[in-house]
Formats: C-alpha cells, structure tokens, sequence
C-alpha cells in the first residue's frame, strides 16, 4: 500500500441512501390535497356556472314569453262586452299553491270576445239561441259564445245543431236560413245574466273567451303556468270532453295579481256597477258619475320562476326549496276600460 491510500474494508462501506423522511412526505402530501381541493372547488364552480347559465336564459325567457301572452289577455279584457261587464272573474286570490314567498299563488280570469263577426239574435231560450244572420265560418263548435244587449250578458257553450238552418225568427220570411246553435244539456252557464237564461232574449251573439291562468305543480313536483280558453273547465265532446288546461311556461312557481280602480290598488277585482241600470236584462245602463270609478284601470301582474336545474350557483331560500329565481312586473290598462273612461272625461 502505497503512502497516502485508504482502504475501507468490507465492513466499513457506506451503504446510506439519499430520500424523504416520513415528516417532509407528510407535509408533501398535505400541499398536494390542498391544490387538488381548490382546483377541484374551481372546476365544480365552473361546471355550475356552465350548467346555470343556459337554465338562467331559459327561465327567464319562458317568463318573458308567459308575460307577454298574459299582457296581451288582460288588454283584451271586457272587448265585445257591455261598458260596465266585469271582464275579471272576482274571488281568485290566493287559491293556488304555496309560493316562494310562502303566499298562495293567485289565479286569474278574463272574459273577451274574438275576432268572429257578431251576430243579431232574433230569439233564445234556455236551450238554444237563432240569429238573424247565418253563422259565419269562424264560429267553430263547440264555441263558448256571449250574449248580450245594452246592460246584460252572459256566457255559455254551444253546439252547432245538424244543417245550422230555422225559421223561427218572427221577422224572417219562411224559408229563411238563420243561424241556429244549441244549448248542450249539462254544461252550466260560465256566466249566467241576472234571472238566467230563461225569459230574456238577447240583442247579440259572439264567440268568446275566459281565459284562466294558474301555477299547477305536476307529479314530478315541477311548478308549471298553465291557461285554459274555457275558464279552466273542459271542453264538451264524446265521453266528457277533455281539459282546456295547457302549460305555457314550465319552472313558474308564483303568480300574483292585483287590480286598480280610482280607490287604488285591490287583491280582488269586486263588482263593476251601473248603478242607474235596474237588474233586470234589456234595461240601458245609464252610468252616472261614481259608476266609472268602479272600472279596472290596471292590472299588475307578477311573475316568479325558478330554474329546475339542481346543485346551481346563486341559489335563494324559499319556502318552496332552493332554487336560482327571477322575478318579472308589469302592469297592463284593459282597452275596452280605458275607452269608457276616455269617453266619459269628453276625450273622445
């Protein structure tokens, strides 16, 4: 061995080996969860974004598009109908489901006429009614029609009886085609004039509406906006007739409407009067003065909705669940009111 050398025997080797104590694992470990934990919190957050987004835009698209269609009912309301009808349906507040607000939902009803020309109606009973002219092609049955003079109307289904043809008008030469519809037997009139039916013979014949919304919650608990053209009930034909009920917007879980006279803004519509008209049908309403204020100026009409979505951001408690909600108000003047009253202030 030559001077300088060291030998190290078998027994005195370095077997000793570069690595991580379990401390430093410990703690590389406990980092690497606490990235993975906020990147996975970001990745979920964005994903519920991603998801509320489209489910945001349908929500509220839906509750613009069931807005409009109600605006466009309540301006119609009372057209074709006397000055002093009563084109809202009275006792429909808070009948409906619990709503977010932990209120009932309301209901809400209209009463129009269409488009369809209007008929003189030279007699009537309690089952049938005859005009003088025959039915016009837009009169498609069975029809909800109103019949009315100056004062009185009512509203009730009819059926279009075989040819459609009589000679019963006391006026008309024999011979003569007038129209002619029928009173189906077990359909109770939607509006019944005072005394009935029975005894009074209108002046006029058309094609109407009562229009209806309420919120439904359907069997797998979803709250739908649902409107019916026949009041809610069904409409006449083989084995019962079939519900006028169809849901025009899905996820609207409240609806609430309120109504404006001159006293201010009401839950309920109440009576429109003319109080120099007697009860009795024929009779011409002559309005004085305290009549006009009973008249619906405005309607304000809100809407809520929910996404039905589940597990997204920006949900709200209510005391109907969880849910991301919107709200929609508007408030809309009946045409037919607001006639009247420009007429009575000498406008027009």
């Amino acid at each position: 061995m030559k001077h300088g050398e060291v030998t190290v025997g078998r027994k005195g080797t370095d077997t000793s080996q570069d690595g991580f104590s379990m401390i430093e694992l410990v703690i590389a470990m406990t980092v690497t969860l606490i990235i993975s934990a906020a990147i996975f919190q970001l990745v979920t957050a964005g994903q519920s974004a991603f998801r509320k987004e489209p489910a945001m835009a349908d929500r509220q698209q839906s509750i613009r598009m069931a807005m409009d269609i109600i605006s466009q009912d309540v301006y119609r309301a009372g057209y074709g109908l006397p000055q002093f009808a009563q084109a809202f349906t009275d006792g429909l507040d808070g009948i409906g489901p619990l709503g977010p607000g932990g209120v009932n939902t309301d209901e809400l009803e209209t009463f129009s006429a269409t488009e369809c020309p209007v008929l003189g109606v030279c007699g009537a009973s309690g089952v049938q009614a005859t005009t003088f002219q025959l039915l016009s092609p837009c009169y498609q049955f069975p029809a909800l029609v109103i019949l009315g003079d100056a004062s009185c109307w009512g509203m009730r289904w009819a059926e279009k009886p075989g040819s459609g043809t009589s000679s019963s008008c006391p006026s008309a030469p024999p011979g003569t085609k007038n129209g002619h519809v029928n009173f189906p037997p077990g359909q109770a009139p939607l509006v019944n004039p005072p005394g009935g039916f029975n005894g009074w013979t209108p002046e006029w014949m058309l094609v109407g509406q009562a229009i209806r919304y309420r919120i439904n919650i359907d069997a797998d608990g979803t709250p739908n906006l649902e409107r019916s053209t026949a009041g809610g009930g069904n409409i006449p034909g083989p084995g019962g007739g079939s519900s006028s009920w169809q849901v025009l917007a899905s996820g609207v879980e409240d609806l609430q409407v309120e109504y404006l006279n001159a006293s201010g803004w009401h839950d309920e519509p109440s009576a429109i009067s003319c109080a120099s008209a007697t009860t009795a049908c024929g009779d011409t309403c002559q309005a004085v003065a305290t009549d006009f204020d009973t008249l619906i100026r405005r309607v304000r009409i809100t809407l809520s909705a929910r996404a039905l979505a589940a597990n997204l951001t920006g949900q709200t408690t209510s005391a109907v669940g969880n849910a991301p909600r919107g709200q929609l108000i508007t408030e809309v003047a009946p045409r037919p009111a607001q006639a009247t009253l420009s007429a009575q202030a000498g406008e027009i």
